[in-house]
């Protein structure tokens, strides 16, 4: 008579086997958990922690609780809030546009067939993104000097030297061009990859209806470079919300808005915030600024999400 064999283990659990599945998906994660919880988590709760207290360079050992004291001081009236938050937004959504056209018309140009040394003019127009950021930023400001190249060339034309980082306007426009000049790089590379991921079925199809390169442009090239940086652009707004280097390594923030302030016609909520914590040394004030700051960066997040649905889960 015949013994059956008896199997020499039994099968796992699904769920054991789901996470034996998935464990080394987790232990791949780790270190960026434990990254974002040493490096941004833990700051995060104690700049939250020191915007309830009066901690400054006066109360630097022994620093109290004020409540919503501080918070009160950004959004009284008078306070800086206002007048830097209207710079800001003008400076994030300017400087958001100009990158993003620049980038794209850029790319529309470089997709050309009819340009003859594509790839050479690639390459070239991609420097700005390939060097250091402090290092450009260092050398557009002796650009700007009053003795710089800019203001030699415009004095052989015959026109007035200009204070490029001392008065408003012309600082202001200065600051604009420089993040154009180290922002464009990466939205040409996105705008030359969604134009050639457009099938060239469809201009094939537009050449035998007879359509005209703007028909071709509107109909078929902007539709897919809409939809490929929409999500782009509203990153690149948060980015710019809260991007200080350029402005403070370009004009610190400066020319002082008026005789007294505080801040600077070009400062943003960021310098101003960095400027509170080193210069005047009002760390609670400044973590109740960075903590605002937070709260607008954060919208623009969820809106970017929403709008991409980068996190909604897929099967």
């Amino acid at each position: 008579m015949a013994v059956q064999a008896i199997p020499s283990a039994i099968p796992a659990a699904p769920g054991r086997r789901r996470w034996r599945a998935t464990r080394i998906a987790y232990l791949y994660l780790l270190p960026v958990i434990v990254s974002a919880i040493i490096f941004y988590i833990i700051p995060f709760i104690y700049t939250l922690r020191i915007s309830f207290t009066d901690f400054s360079l006066y109360h630097f050992k022994e620093y109290g609780e004020v409540g919503l004291e501080n918070y009160r001081r950004v959004f009284s009236r008078g306070s800086e809030f206002l007048p830097v938050l209207r710079w800001t937004a003008s400076w994030m959504f300017l400087t958001s546009i100009f990158n993003v056209a620049g980038g794209m018309i850029l790319a529309l140009l470089l997709n050309h067939g009819g340009l003859r040394e594509r790839n050479l003019y690639r390459t070239l127009l991609i420097l700005p993104w390939a060097l250091p950021n402090v290092l450009l930023i260092q050398v557009w400001a002796g650009i700007y000097n009053t003795q710089g190249p800019l203001n030699l060339l415009i004095g052989k034309i015959g026109i007035e030297r200009i204070n490029w980082l001392g008065d408003v306007t012309p600082a202001r426009a200065a600051l604009l061009f420089t993040n154009l000049w180290l922002s464009y790089p990466f939205f040409m590379i996105v705008g030359l990859a969604a134009l050639q991921s457009i099938p060239r079925e469809l201009y094939e199809v537009a050449d035998m209806d007879g359509a005209g390169g703007w028909s071709r442009l509107v109909d078929i090239t902007m539709p897919f470079l809409i939809k490929a940086i929409t999500p782009l652009f509203i990153t690149q707004l948060a980015f710019q919300f809260n991007n200080a280097a350029i402005v403070y390594l370009l004009t610190q923030g400066k020319p002082i808005a008026s005789p007294g302030a505080k801040y600077g016609s070009t400062d943003t909520l960021s310098t101003f915030a960095y400027k509170l914590m080193f210069e005047q040394r009002l760390y609670g004030v400044s973590a109740a600024y960075s903590v605002v700051i937070f709260v607008f960066v954060a919208i623009f997040i969820v809106i970017s999400a929403l709008a991409t649905k980068s996190l909604q889960e897929t099967d």
